[in-house]
């Protein structure tokens, strides 16, 4: 069976804003930062992080936690969600 670690998200910090000294943090799965719209976007460097990147992607801690306790339900490995993985086993099984 597959472990958790396949679909949870992670909460990590990435810095403060500068004009508003807050704190922002991103949700991280495999490489990729959930995006506000809730896409998976590709996570690039620091160096490489613009404007509108970071608008999109980072968020206050409170908000960023909430986003990742719903995503952790649609992240997929192999086409199934960690419900679907558990279902599929416990069929197997019976």
């Amino acid at each position: 069976m597959f472990g958790k670690e396949h679909f949870e998200p992670r909460v990590s910090w990435r810095g403060m804003d500068p004009e508003s000294g807050e704190d922002l943090w991103a949700v991280v799965h495999i490489g990729a930062c959930l995006a506000a719209d809730g896409a998976w976007e590709y996570e690039p460097p620091p160096s490489l992080r613009n404007d509108n990147w970071l608008a999109r992607c980072l968020f206050s801690r409170e908000e960023a936690l909430r986003r990742a306790a719903v995503a952790v339900n649609q992240i997929k490995f192999k086409s199934r969600t960690f419900a679907l993985w558990n279902k599929h086993y416990a069929s197997r099984s019976a």
